[in-house]
């Protein structure tokens, strides 16, 4: 509701003005668009006279007429020019400067010219007055516009930066749940990727956790050969092969008939297994079948029965089974077969299973000879399965023989363990290294075989 009062100023008759009721005047509030008029008026000689209209004859000013254009535009150029408004309504009413003439000057002239100059003054005065009170109302208006716009920024800034915190928090939760609720992954299969793992402990001989598969840093090139002459000392010449190639090397060797040589070097040196120890679980696996305690037949892991996991795990060199079956047999009673047959330092320990190089040729002269706690077709059983063997990087590549053997690779460790019937001869080869290559392996057991047999 806008409320009228009447403005008295000189020259200018009555001015209507309106009252501080009106809610809003382009943007600036009511009473202070009112204060700021009346102050003009009041600097220009106007005197204000507030005496509000009978209640009934308020009328809403949208039901009257349309508002004035001025009240459509921003607050600071509204004001300015309601300013200067007055400012001209004022200098239009006052008298205007008399023409010089050349007639005497009277003295009620000069009086009256006087008053008119120092009207003009005031009215100089006064409309200097406005525009300044104008512009600095300008200025405060815009003033408060970039405070209004910056505190709006800020807030949104800040905004933004809580739903980020919270949507990070969101993620961190869900990834959090994510890793509580996943399911442990499986073991990583020997196969062509290189990847393996060692077996699950049980209650009987814990054992620690498996080693993580890490790719492993490339190994120095592998010569073609050792060019050590063999004079007879096959210790030393196994020494000396060693040396020349990369990484840390232990080698056991034991002839099979012939001359029966044997040598070592490194032989007592433990080492992670590796899938070495899918030796003695096929071992002990047989062992119980033939005692009647299982049968090939029996279910051993989803679709696969006993006789196709042990042909996996020693001819492709599978996880899943071994890891299955191991703790049903016993890792006790595997440790104790592998001992009964010379591998008397196998079993659990730092890494996983551990062993040495002499440990594994003895155990794999048991095989080689049919001397095992086991029937002929059982030997024949273990042999071919090795005879099958998919991984074929180490002896095999550096032998001129027929190959049974088993590797074994994780985490930097590259084992082999073999039985070769070269045509010049039978032997046991195991070579354990940690930073070496497969060509390295190949290298060394073509240096031991020109040895043996020229």
């Amino acid at each position: 509701m806008w409320l009228k009062s009447q403005v008295r100023c000189p020259g200018l008759g009555t001015v209507p003005l309106m009252h501080s009721r009106l809610p809003q005047f382009a943007g600036v509030p009511g009473r202070l668009s009112v204060a700021a008029v009346t102050a003009a008026l009041l600097v220009s000689g106007c005197a204000p006279n507030f005496h509000a209209p009978e209640p009934s004859s308020l009328t809403p000013a949208s039901e009257s007429q349309d508002l004035p254009e001025t009240v459509k535009n921003t607050a600071d150029t509204t004001m300015r020019d309601a300013a200067a408004a007055v400012v001209q309504q004022v200098a239009e009413h006052q008298p205007t400067e008399q023409s010089p003439t050349t007639e005497e000057p009277n003295p009620e002239d000069s009086e009256d010219a006087t008053e008119v100059g120092e009207a003009d003054e005031s009215a100089d005065a006064t409309a200097t007055e406005l525009e300044d009170w104008a512009e600095a109302l300008a200025r405060a208006h815009e003033t408060a516009e970039q405070d209004s716009a910056e505190q709006q920024a800020e807030a949104e800034a800040e905004e933004a930066q809580r739903r980020a915190e919270a949507d990070a928090e969101a993620e961190e939760e869900a990834q959090r749940e994510a890793e509580t609720d996943e399911e442990p992954e499986e073991e990583a299969t020997e196969d062509e990727t290189g990847d393996e793992e060692q077996p699950e402990p049980d209650v009987e001989a814990p054992q620690p956790e498996a080693e993580v598969e890490e790719p492993a840093p490339a190994p120095e090139p592998a010569p073609d050969s050792s060019n050590v002459t063999f004079d007879g000392d096959l210790d030393t010449f196994l020494t000396q092969t060693s040396s020349a190639y990369p990484g840390r090397i232990a080698i056991s060797l034991q002839e099979v008939g012939g001359e029966s040589r044997s040598g070592s070097t490194g032989g007592s040196d433990s080492f992670v297994t590796a899938s070495t120890y899918k030796l003695l679980v096929g071992y002990s696996l047989i062992r119980e079948v033939e005692s009647g305690e299982r049968n090939w037949d029996d279910t051993a892991l989803g679709d696969r029965d006993l006789a196709q996991c042990f042909n996996d795990m020693l001819t492709i060199s599978d996880n899943p089974c071994p890891e299955a079956i191991g703790p049903e047999l016993g890792w006790a009673n595997i440790y104790a077969d592998a001992a009964a047959m010379g591998a008397t330092n196998t079993g659990a320990g730092e890494g996983g299973i551990r062993t040495n190089a002499l440990d594994l040729t003895r155990f794999m002269t048991s095989l080689a000879t049919g001397s095992m706690s086991m029937s002929d077709s059982g030997h024949e059983r273990m042999r071919n399965a090795l005879a099958a063997n998919v991984h074929r990087q180490g002896i095999p590549a550096g032998s001129a023989g027929r190959v049974l053997n088993k590797p074994g690779f994780i985490s930097g460790n590259l084992h082999d363990t073999a039985i070769v019937h070269h045509p010049s001869g039978t032997y046991v080869l195991t070579i354990l290294s940690q930073g070496s290559s497969w060509d390295s392996l190949a290298g060394i057991t073509r240096d031991i075989e020109a040895a043996l047999y020229g």
